[in-house]
């Protein structure tokens, strides 16, 4: 009797085991930036609207999503070692295929350059967080200096005070900073539109991992299925995203 208890008991813990383990491979993991929550509750409806799009679309699918908050320099190296299913948001940038595939599309980003209204007609010296990833945009500028900066902050620090002409980066994120923890600047700077490139907005997975190709392919389910029951124009329209942000075969 008392061994038959045993083994009712030890099938038992089994069960619950295995439903754990299940449970927990029912979630899939992000690295988002540091400022990860503040973008989600301040003017960012791009970075908004992709992530409610992807939870709303993951849940369908009977997943749930955990952001893994670090600096983005850590959260892009925590998903090229695979200790994060995928990392968001990513535009498709030059140098990115090194270590990453891509997700299928959920949006799509303005990347250009930032002027001090003082300064609308210089561009000599150009500035830009990673300046290797804007090539189509730099190539538009005849310019004889390209100054690297540690961080978007930064570089709007030296627009601000007109020691640089132009900074690189995406209009959208540009313009959240401007209006959240740059405030002070946003009457001083704004965005160059007459010379722009428009690229595609994903999550990024590590090509090498396995692990990671199949969280992969459950977040291009979740974005199909999002997309074709409506969820997608729902979402973003929602948010008040831009048309012209929207994926081109819905951007009507």
């Amino acid at each position: 009797m008392i061994c038959r208890v045993f083994i009712l008991l030890c099938i038992f813990c089994f069960s619950i085991g295995s439903l754990n383990a299940s449970e927990k491979g029912k979630t899939i993991t992000f690295a988002v930036g540091h400022d990860h929550d503040k973008m989600l509750m301040e003017n960012y409806p791009i970075y908004r609207a992709s992530w409610q799009f992807l939870n709303q679309s993951l849940a369908k699918l009977g997943y749930e999503v955990d952001a893994i908050i670090l600096p983005w320099a850590r959260a892009n190296y925590y998903t090229q070692l695979g200790k994060a299913d995928g990392l968001f948001l990513a535009a498709n940038l030059p140098g990115r295929e090194q270590w990453a595939v891509l997700s299928n599309p959920i949006g799509m980003g303005v990347f250009g350059a930032f002027y001090h209204k003082d300064r609308k007609d210089e561009h000599a010296i150009i500035a830009g967080v990673r300046l290797g990833v804007h090539d189509k945009i730099l190539t538009g500028y005849n310019t004889y200096e390209l100054l690297e900066v540690a961080t978007a902050q930064q570089g709007f620090k030296l627009l601000f005070n007109q020691k640089v002409d132009r900074l690189i980066m995406s209009e959208s994120y540009g313009k959240y900073l401007l209006s959240t923890e740059l405030i002070e600047f946003k009457n001083d700077i704004l965005f160059d539109s007459d010379m722009i490139e428009k690229r595609s907005i994903h999550v990024a997975f590590a090509k090498d991992i396995a692990e990671s190709l199949k969280a992969m392919a459950v977040v291009n389910k979740a974005i199909d299925l999002g997309i074709s029951d409506g969820t997608y124009h729902d979402v973003m329209t929602k948010n008040k995203v831009p048309e012209s942000m929207f994926l081109p075969s819905l951007d009507k």
